[in-house]
């Protein structure tokens, strides 16, 4: 598992250090430049050092029991396609019987690319530390879980007015000191908004 975060996170420095030696002229292309939904070009320049902020709904069913955060992002493209930027959750989780509180945050890095004028694939990784509070009440006790977390992500974009984009997205949440989070696949909710 450690090797396997290690090289996730090498690959991301290696993409970063290759980007940024390529990015310091940048000309818009049929492939970079944005659309709205009626075909005009609204961005001549993509995406190059603009940032987006969004908010976003997380769902995942751990062995807490089905859990629901809520969020926000902030993200800087550094070139076209590749960005970096923190990203923060906190929520409630649990059943009837076991409910508690979970909070998480960290640092982020991605990449996107159009397949579409409206529509672009988006993966990256986050990388932070959180930690939650349970009680259950079929044990009269109280469990306390925390640790890193390692979530590398996968979803979609879409164009939905001038300067806003609505994603999905399925993660693999990593939580390697932790049972009830570690290994759970998640469903993403997000909503972006364009930062001059």
């Amino acid at each position: 598992m450690k090797n396997l975060i290690i090289l996730l996170i090498s690959i991301f420095f290696s993409v970063q250090v290759l980007a940024q030696t390529d990015s310091q002229e940048v000309a818009p292309t049929d492939e970079t430049s944005k659309t709205n939904l009626s075909g005009e070009y609204i961005y001549a320049s993509s995406y190059f050092k603009k940032s987006k902020t969004g908010v976003a709904l997380k769902y995942l069913n751990t062995a807490a029991g089905p859990s629901l955060f809520y969020g926000w992002r902030f993200v800087i493209y550094n070139t076209e396609k590749f960005f970096v930027g923190g990203t923060g959750f906190a929520g409630q989780l649990g059943t009837v019987d076991s409910v508690g509180t979970y909070t998480y945050g960290g640092m982020l890095a991605g990449y996107d690319f159009t397949i579409f004028d409206d529509i672009y694939v988006e993966w990256g990784l986050a990388a932070g530390g959180g930690g939650a509070k349970m009680y259950d009440s079929t044990a009269t006790n109280t469990v306390q879980s925390g640790g890193a977390v390692v979530e590398p992500w996968f979803g979609f974009n879409h164009k939905v007015g001038e300067k806003t984009d609505f994603n999905y997205s399925f993660s693999l949440f990593m939580m390697p000191n932790s049972l009830t989070f570690n290994n759970t696949i998640s469903f993403n909710l997000r909503v972006d908004f364009i930062i001059e």
